[in-house]
């Protein structure tokens, strides 16, 4: 039986510090892959790369650094993102466009940097972070941040199309409600009312994300190409 082996993958995991993030790293780590980790948050070692993925030239330098390094990235992951509740009468212009810069066009950028170099080797694996918010339209995320995830998932189809002849594949995973520090801050009300719309009845786990995006960065997952997989426990089917 093939083993789900990364001995040989040189990954890129952005949002690299935060609780999906984290766990993915040492989980692709634990399977054997050389990971790279990219936040805005301060980090250390020499595998760990601090910097704004909405600045291009530090996510330029970021990718010329791991080629240089390793001569190639087998894998990325799109995890970067953040999650706002902001009622729809509350949105500035300026939280919509610092959310979209953050959520999506950065997340397009990278990919289109990375993809290019995947598409001149004829293999790679690309990975995106969608959400079951922007499947239902948010059950009490802002609607920026549903738009946010739902441009993700349409992105993923198109990049899709682009990858498939040239062995490229590109996927997406959409979390529901994860028990990271994504829920900290919420209103007992409000999780009461999330709980209510989960069948499984419990939080999901960063390990449960992080054991999809590994099997999507796998040969396990070689004929999958343009999915969005949902990790929800229900809250969506």
């Amino acid at each position: 039986m093939m083993q789900l082996d990364l001995k040989n993958k040189v990954v890129l995991v952005t949002g690299a510090a935060g609780g999906i993030g984290s766990t993915l790293v040492d989980a692709l780590t634990k399977h054997g892959a050389t990971v790279y980790g990219t936040d805005l948050s301060v980090g250390s070692g020499a595998y760990y790369f601090q910097g704004d993925l909405t600045d291009q030239s530090f996510m330029n330098h970021l990718v010329a650094e791991i080629i240089k390094r390793e001569g190639r990235i087998d894998v990325l992951v799109n995890n970067a993102g953040i999650y706002l509740r902001t009622p729809v009468k509350d949105i500035t212009k300026a939280e919509w466009e610092r959310l979209m810069n953050i959520n999506l066009t950065s997340v397009f950028l990278l990919t289109q940097v990375v993809i290019q170099h995947m598409l001149e080797r004829q293999s790679g694996a690309i990975i995106s972070l969608a959400s079951v918010a922007g499947k239902v339209g948010g059950l009490i995320a802002g609607a920026h941040y549903a738009a946010s995830k739902a441009a993700v998932e349409c992105l993923t189809k198109s990049l899709a199309k682009l990858g498939a002849p040239y062995g490229v594949r590109v996927n997406a995973v959409a979390p529901g409600i994860i028990d990271t520090a994504m829920q900290d801050g919420i209103p007992p009300e409000q999780m009461d009312y999330l709980m209510k719309n989960i069948p499984m009845g419990r939080l999901g786990t960063p390990l449960e994300v992080a054991n999809t995006i590994i099997f999507l960065a796998s040969d396990w997952s070689s004929y999958m190409t343009g999915q969005t997989i949902s990790v929800n426990g229900g809250t969506y089917m």
